[in-house]
């Protein structure tokens, strides 16, 4: 029975990840209503028959090309609805749901809240890397849903919660208020740096989809667990960031995807990884010979790719 759920879980990951793509074709363009109910081609705008448009065996069986007109079919779809589908059976391992071979009930809604959450983040990561936005509809939805949480189902901030010294208060108070204080100091913090770095740069140096967003985060993770997830996202985004930049050449990578990853690590895995990066990596660093030389060599090979980067972009502008 648990593997028919799991390739239920898998399944219905896979037909999320559908719609997910139809969200990331139509919110950046302003068309998901006006868009219409059934999906079409993007290239010659005809219909698209639902036996054509099955998660990942549609693309398949079409050999990746549209059915009405032939044109090639980006691969990223069935990858979205692999990924999702691959995700949800993961949540599935995860929450493990059957206890003494019964469905467990306050399982299964923590799945669903993973569900949602993961499906937003997959969502909002696509739109970002290719439109550079976060839309509000996400960011907005998923606020409220961290809020509504924070109330209703306290226990998910458990592990970090700031105000569990007010014992005069309920969970459920004590949870809403973690949630807030979580969105405040996310979204102003974000909104706090890209006041500076516009006036630092005279222009635009972060967008407010990236201040939603955290806003977003806040409120499902509290104070704690937000400022762990910039901290997280900000390593990634250094690392990976100067990476793509000197292989493509483009300064301008959008910071969404590393905050959603930072956001997903700091979820799952948020007491682990204060461990490690407020008490681990310290008392290595204080007791470790090789520690400094690593670090001060890491920090040295970032400056000489930043440098190189620069240079890069010299040469480019004089040809």
């Amino acid at each position: 029975m648990e593997t028919v759920f799991a390739i239920a879980a898998f399944t219905l990951g896979a037909c999320i990840g559908s719609f997910l793509n139809v969200l990331i074709y139509r919110l950046p363009r302003g068309i998901f209503f006006s868009g219409g109910k059934r999906s079409h081609c993007p290239h010659c705008g005809a219909l698209i028959p639902s036996y054509a448009n099955l998660p990942i065996l549609g693309w398949v069986f079409l050999r990746g090309k549209a059915l009405c007109c032939k044109e090639k079919i980006s691969i990223e779809y069935p990858l979205v609805e692999f990924v999702t589908g691959a995700a949800f059976l993961g949540l599935f391992l995860y929450r493990a749901p059957f206890v003494g071979g019964q469905l467990n009930s306050e399982r299964i809604i923590l799945f669903l809240i993973d569900a949602f959450l993961v499906s937003n983040l997959i969502a909002a990561s696509v739109i970002d890397l290719h439109h550079k936005i976060l839309p509000d509809v996400l960011n907005y939805s998923g606020l409220a849903v961290g809020l509504i949480l924070g109330l209703f189902l306290p226990e998910l901030h458990q592990d970090h919660f700031v105000f569990r010294q007010l014992t005069s208060l309920g969970p459920g108070a004590r949870g809403f208020m973690d949630s807030i204080s979580g969105a405040i100091v996310g979204g102003g913090l974000l909104y706090s740096i890209a006041v500076l770095g516009r006036l630092a740069f005279r222009k635009e140096a972060m967008g407010l989809g990236d201040v939603k967003f955290m806003a977003f985060a806040g409120a499902f993770l509290g104070p704690e667990g937000v400022l762990l997830t910039l901290l997280l996202a900000a390593i990634l985004g250094s690392v990976v960031g100067i990476l793509v930049s000197l292989l493509t050449g483009d300064s301008l990578i959008p910071f969404g995807p590393f905050l959603a990853l930072g956001f997903l690590m700091t979820y799952f895995q948020g007491p682990n990884l204060s461990q490690f990066a407020f008490e681990t990596w310290p008392k290595w660093l204080r007791t470790s010979p090789i520690a400094v030389p690593l670090v001060l060599g890491f920090c040295g090979l970032c400056l000489l790719g930043l440098f190189w980067l620069r240079s890069l972009r010299r040469r480019g502008g004089s040809d």
